[in-house]
């Protein structure tokens, strides 16, 4: 029995973490794998191919009426399937399957899935059993500075007021490209279908070593959007540094803070009305990684 090794994440989709590169184009390798009682004992010539249907399914089934939350498939200029089978040889039960992502130009408001199915041919039996034949890969490129940050230090007011603050627990960080990412301003749900207007992205100049080992530098910030009159009212700087574990030496947390103070207003809460807001504080983003395992995807614990 033939199947795709595709774990699935807490969505039910399987997440793939991919290196942003300075020219955007990355390579993942998918096994296929081959199950059964007895070895492998002929070449096998494996179908793939790309299943739109399956997704469609996947969203109306899991979100239902919540469009916003659907997942996208991924456009077909950000990915490139080399061949139209995964070659099996005589007594190999795993192979990869390369598929080439270019990130270049990717926005990633949206979220991205390449759905693949293995499709049926007499030479081979495709597992049948739920999700092993589908592989709803979900797309998300990182870089140094990506990922959850936690903004509990992010206070957000009414703009001139200095009580009562907004906070918003985690803000999620996505690539724009190798030394930029953006996120939603303030407390904006992150999942809402005007979240696109709420964009700001974060470009990291290069830092600057301290006698301590940490590194500082500047953050140039700006909105996309012309919508949310954003407004940054201080130098925005961020610092980086590491924490070797105390008893495993291996494992070393790498921390990414970012000091921002900006304004922009609110135009979708209250529909045809412009509610101006302050942020100021920081953010910080933690990142355990294992120094031990070279292939750096698989080395940090997502």
């Amino acid at each position: 029995m033939v199947s795709f090794k595709a774990r699935l994440g807490s969505e039910g989709v399987s997440e793939v973490y991919l290196r942003y590169n300075r020219n955007g184009e990355v390579t993942y390798n998918l096994p296929v794998i081959v199950s059964g009682s007895q070895s492998n004992h002929q070449d096998l010539y494996v179908k793939i191919e790309v299943d739109p249907d399956t997704l469609t399914t996947f969203n109306k089934e899991k979100y239902q009426y919540r469009t916003d939350l659907y997942f996208k498939q991924l456009p077909e200029q950000f990915y490139q399937l080399p061949s139209p089978t995964c070659f099996i040889p005589k007594g190999s039960h795993t192979e990869n399957y390369p598929i080439k992502f270019r990130f270049d130009n990717l926005d990633l408001v949206e979220r991205y899935v390449l759905p693949l199915t293995i499709k049926d041919d007499p030479s081979y039996i495709s597992n049948y059993r739920k999700g092993w034949r589908k592989a709803l890969l979900y797309i998300k490129p990182f870089n140094n500075y990506s990922g959850n940050y936690s903004s509990t230090s992010m206070n957000v007011y009414l703009d001139g007021q200095t009580t009562n603050p907004l906070v918003s627990s985690t803000r999620t960080a996505w690539v724009v490209d190798e030394k930029s990412v953006f996120f939603y301003a303030g407390v904006f749900e992150e999942k809402s279908e005007a979240r696109g207007e709420y964009k700001v992205v974060m470009d990291f100049s290069d830092p600057v070593t301290q006698p301590d080992g940490t590194k500082v530098g500047t953050l140039n910030v700006y909105a996309p959007s012309n919508a949310i009159n954003f407004e940054l009212t201080a130098p925005a700087t961020y610092q980086l540094r590491e924490v070797v574990d105390p008893t495993k030496k291996y494992l070393v947390t790498q921390y990414c803070t970012v000091n921002l103070k900006y304004k922009y207003d609110d135009i979708s809460t209250m529909p045809g009305k412009r509610v101006r807001y302050r942020a100021d504080g920081s953010m910080t983003m933690a990142r355990l990684k294992n120094i031990l395992i070279p292939d750096e995807d698989q080395a940090i614990e997502w």
